[in-house]
């Protein structure tokens, strides 16, 4: 059996230690916990779900079919969900004994976990990506967030998904909550797989500035909203749709699991 920890960094930017490191960090918020379904029973399922979202132009990603069979793999081999199997491989000497004594392929380990670092779980972002989307006049709103260690988008969405926690934010720190919403509904669109403060910056500016507007977008409408904002600032839509496709988000918008709570 071949084991080259190279190809981790390769495949997926990080070494095997700070991969699963980040993926365990992912694990602990609650709401992914809810939210998130990640028993290996089901993991296929959402995994048919997430490939029937983000598609380009009816194009299937077809890169997923393969996973599909290694998630099945590892279910049969009796893996109960996803913090079993980074239990079970936390190290790289519990990793080597893992795929010793499985036969399961080093390769598709990684590409099982990068699987589930980029497109299955929410992906970390620095909090700054999202307040610096929403004009304010206010200056302090980054340094109170981090006071209450808001740190991330991830914090943002454990803290504010219900209006509970929003309503109490803002009655100690004197933030009003209509701001403390439009920063979780940001979050909320950062939970679509690479999309990052720059693209959520763009959505927002010309319209969609939560992921249910995403969702229930129609393709024609968006990209003449989309073209409209780009015009006001001196650019065109092709330099965004390069990026990440529009048809590609309303897709991946719509097969996410919902975090957000309204009342």
């Amino acid at each position: 059996m071949e084991i080259d920890w190279t190809q981790v960094k390769k495949q997926t930017l990080w070494q095997y230690e700070q991969l699963i490191a980040k993926l365990l960090d992912v694990l602990q918020y609650s709401f992914v916990q809810e939210c998130y379904q990640h028993e290996m029973a089901a993991a296929g399922v959402y995994a048919n779900r997430l490939q029937r979202g983000y598609q380009q132009h009816g194009r299937r990603a077809e890169f997923i079919d393969e996973i599909k069979v290694h998630l099945e793999t590892l279910y049969e081999l009796g893996i109960q969900d996803y913090m079993d199997l980074l239990q079970k491989i936390a190290s790289k000497d519990k990793c080597v004994q893992f795929l010793y004594e499985t036969k399961f392929s080093f390769d598709a380990l990684i590409q099982v976990l990068n699987f589930l670092f980029r497109w299955v779980l929410p992906f970390r972002i620095p909090v700054k990506e999202l307040t610096d989307t929403i004009p304010s006049t206010e200056i302090n709103h980054g340094k109170i967030l981090k006071t209450k260690n808001i740190r991330s988008n991830l914090d943002v969405l454990e803290n504010f998904r219900s209006k509970r926690g929003r309503m109490l934010f803002a009655g100690e720190t004197g933030i009003i909550e209509e701001y403390v919403l439009n920063l979780a509904h940001r979050a909320d669109i950062s939970r679509l797989a690479y999309v990052r403060g720059k693209t959520i910056k763009h959505l927002c500016g010309g319209g969609y500035d939560s992921l249910d507007k995403l969702a229930n977008a129609e393709i024609a409408t968006i990209t003449a909203d989309m073209e409209l904002f780009y015009q006001s600032i001196g650019k065109s839509l092709s330099d965004f749709q390069a990026v990440i496709p529009l048809d590609w988000m309303i897709g991946g918008a719509r097969v996410l699991p919902r975090v957000i709570k309204t009342d």
